[in-house]
């Protein structure tokens, strides 16, 4: 027996919902698409509060432009955090048939999404034509961001006007198996132009300006 929502913190909450939703195969369909609702509506109270977040980590003197944070590993989903430096960036990058739930805490955020064509797969290929969508402004104020492995699989995050914090929920995580193809990568792209009428990205090996070190997570 599970504990009572009613007993838990924000974050314990939010720990709960993920689990429902992504714990059990398949992540689609009617219950499913009820367990997620569910699960970015408890996202969408998370605050720099809830999460016990180090604001030292925003403007601190440390070299790496990002810190990340590990909240929960499970075999199914992680959850995470990432605090950016200012003017600091996640580079474009993939979630391989996954989902992505991502919820700013603190400071303010440009999210740069871009959606797979029918006929595109990041898995298999190394050229993608893509749905550029229009650029996101999302702050601590906003709802939680939800990417698909389809809808908004490819995206940029970047802080803007100060540093900026966000939670993280991937389902799968990255690493896990891929029937048949091994195990699931994280990869990185960029941008080449435009190709019947969709942005085309081509895989990139690495991103130099992109790095993190580690902070231990002090929140429940």
């Amino acid at each position: 027996m599970r504990a009572s929502f009613k007993f838990l913190s924000t974050m314990e909450h939010v720990k709960e919902r993920v689990f429902q939703a992504f714990s059990h195969s398949p992540h689609k369909g009617e219950i499913f698409e009820g367990k997620l609702k569910k699960l970015l509506a408890a996202m969408d109270k998370l605050t720099a509060d809830d999460v016990k977040l180090d604001k030292s980590l925003l403007n601190g003197p440390h070299s790496a432009p990002v810190t990340y944070v590990e909240i929960l590993e499970h075999p199914k989903y992680t959850i995470n955090m990432f605090v950016l430096r200012p003017e600091s960036k996640l580079p474009l990058h993939d979630h391989p048939l996954m989902h992505g739930i991502c919820k700013v805490v603190c400071g303010k955020v440009v999210i740069r999404n871009f959606s797979l064509t029918e006929d595109s797969s990041t898995i298999r290929l190394d050229r993608v034509l893509t749905v550029k969508e229009p650029e996101r402004i999302v702050t601590e104020k906003d709802p939680a961001v939800l990417l698909t492995p389809s809808k908004g699989n490819i995206h940029e995050i970047q802080a803007i006007d100060g540093g900026a914090a966000f939670v993280d929920v991937l389902a799968p995580p990255y690493m896990s198996e891929i029937e048949g193809l091994g195990p699931r990568p994280c990869n990185y792209f960029k941008e080449v132009g435009e190709k019947q009428g969709y942005t085309e990205l081509i895989k990139i090996e690495k991103v130099p300006e992109y790095w993190t070190d580690v902070s231990p997570y002090l929140g429940p």
